[in-house]
């Protein structure tokens, strides 16, 4: 193990006493300059098994409350983590609720003087949390998150000061670029709300799933690679109701929603957008895999 390696193992031992235990961390090391922080859309880490070329941290909120759980400090604590690393160039990226938690930490990472670039990529987010959003009542989540206000008074006061994410990416967001599914009307309803913000770029695809990332991060002509995210999905489905709610009620249906869709990489759009140069062939092992106790 390097030094450097060991520096950024340290670092990340630290990073997980720090952060709010409604936080799961997993770090993956590849030896790169760069790292992509994954806010996953259910409570365990998602994307773990994509080929990233750079180094990982992958981040799951427990209590599914889209990342709001006093953001202002857990950004402060992550913000000290890449400076430790020394990552000259991170990227946010998330799905749905992680597509919410790329916007708002990112968002509050870019107000604070680094050594860094950062960017974000998010995938059909909600975008207005609080008050009520009738456009997210398809998601029961969402839905339990706001009768359970009314008895928590902590969780109340961070989706008032952190629910309206275009009020805070207003302030100051990131370069951004928010990929939807525009044939999706809770998808194009919360995407268009970030319109006209500056450094935030809307990038619709014609799709009618919810799920706008999965053309990015699987190989749409091979029928094995989709019958076999389809298997794993309706699996999930069974004890997800957010995620049962957006998929086809037909799961033969679920190959046809991508038909005339030809989208890069997940890799390629960071590589555009964020300009990261991939880590060399010869470092793309894992060198160091930590994982939240």
């Amino acid at each position: 193990m390097t030094e450097q390696s060991m520096q950024r193992k340290l670092a990340f031992k630290k990073l997980r006493l720090s952060i709010h235990d409604q936080y799961d961390l997993n770090y993956d090391q590849r030896g790169s300059e760069s790292l992509i922080v994954v806010f996953s859309p259910n409570p365990r880490a998602t994307l773990r098994k994509y080929p990233f070329a750079h180094d990982c941290l992958y981040v799951a909120d427990r209590r599914l409350q889209y990342y709001t759980r006093n953001p202002g400090r857990q950004t402060m604590v992550l913000h000290g983590f890449i400076q430790r690393c020394g990552y000259k160039k991170i990227a946010f990226i998330g799905s749905s609720k992680g597509g919410a938690g790329a916007l708002l930490w990112s968002s509050l990472i870019s107000k604070w003087d680094r050594s860094f670039d950062l960017f974000c990529l998010a995938f059909s987010p909600q975008t207005l949390l609080f008050p009520f959003n009738e456009n997210l009542v398809s998601l029961p989540s969402y839905v339990n998150n706001m009768r359970s206000l009314e008895g928590d008074s902590g969780t109340k006061a961070n989706f008032e000061a952190y629910g309206d994410i275009p009020k805070v990416l207003a302030a100051r967001a990131a370069p951004t670029l928010v990929t939807y599914s525009a044939k999706n009307r809770m998808d194009s309803v919360e995407a268009e709300r970030l319109a006209g913000i500056e450094n935030v770029r809307l990038n619709p695809i014609n799709l009618a799933f919810h799920g706008s990332i999965t053309p990015f991060v699987i190989n749409l002509g091979n029928t094995q690679e989709v019958d076999k995210l389809a298997a794993k999905l309706y699996a999930e489905a069974e004890h997800d109701a957010d995620l049962r709610a957006m998929l086809p009620v037909d799961r033969g249906d679920f190959s046809t929603i991508f038909n005339g869709l030809d989208c890069p990489s997940l890799s390629d759009q960071i590589d555009r957008f964020c300009n990261m140069r991939a880590a060399t062939e010869d470092k793309l092992e894992v060198v160091v895999s930590e994982r939240s106790a």
